[in-house]
């Protein structure tokens, strides 16, 4: 039986000694970024799976009744939260017991819980005679609170709700008023995530949470965060 031999290289001449290292500083500015991205890229899409679940157990809660005005209830939310950053404080300033935007703290994550309903002829026909119902035929807000920190930012842009931002006067308690008369309580975004009307007079929860990941942000692959919504 014929053995075939495998031949050996020579040896290389002086001047192809170190070739290997240019070829891998070329390869190594290819394939470090993308691992950095995909790195980046997959923790982002661990917490969005966790902070799913906090966007849902947070608005489970404020369904069931769940005062998030109060700071005892805040604090919970904190604790569903641990490990994202969310601060809600020590303690309300001047010993209030409600306050409707908590949002003026530190902290890398923000919460925000809606009540919106669709304003038809027989929500605006319980006003006074002769009130203009200006809302009528939009979604309003009955009730809007947030807490943590308002001016958390993805990327360098701060973060806002994706239903949008009242105007309206609102009570300590996040009771919008004159939801039927002020311009500043319409939902100006809301139509956009409904494929079917609600009804006249119906209403619907919404729980926003936003959480910054600073901590995997590389340089030129800054890491933004994650924004859930819930709609309940």
């Amino acid at each position: 039986m014929k053995i075939s031999r495998i031949p050996v290289a020579p040896r290389r001449m002086p001047r192809q000694r170190g070739n290997e290292i240019f070829e891998f500083a070329l390869y190594a500015a290819l394939i470090v970024p993308l691992f950095l991205w995909v790195f980046v890229t997959g923790m982002n899409l661990l917490r969005m799976i966790q902070t799913t679940q906090i966007c849902r157990d947070i608005g489970n809660l404020y369904i069931h009744g769940v005062d998030f005005s109060t700071f005892s209830a805040q604090q919970i939310a904190q604790r569903l939260s641990q490990g994202y950053g969310l601060n809600v404080g020590s303690g309300f300033a001047g010993g209030v017991s409600n306050m409707y935007n908590n949002d003026n703290n530190g902290g890398n994550g923000w919460v925000v819980v809606s009540e919106v309903m669709y304003v038809g002829a027989a929500t605006c026909a319980t006003l006074p005679s002769g009130t203009t119902c200006t809302n009528q035929n939009q979604y309003v807000y009955l009730q809007r609170i947030d807490f943590g920190n308002s001016g958390v930012q993805f990327n360098g842009s701060t973060v806002a709700s994706a239903i949008g931002t009242p105007t309206a006067t609102i009570n300590a308690y996040g009771i919008v008023q004159n939801y039927l008369t002020d311009p500043g309580a319409v939902a100006p975004n809301f139509s956009n995530f409904m494929q079917t009307q609600l009804a006249d007079g119906q209403w619907i929860y919404i729980s926003e949470t936003f959480f910054a990941s600073p901590d995997l942000g590389i340089s030129a692959y800054p890491a933004g965060g994650v924004y859930s919504r819930t709609f309940f």
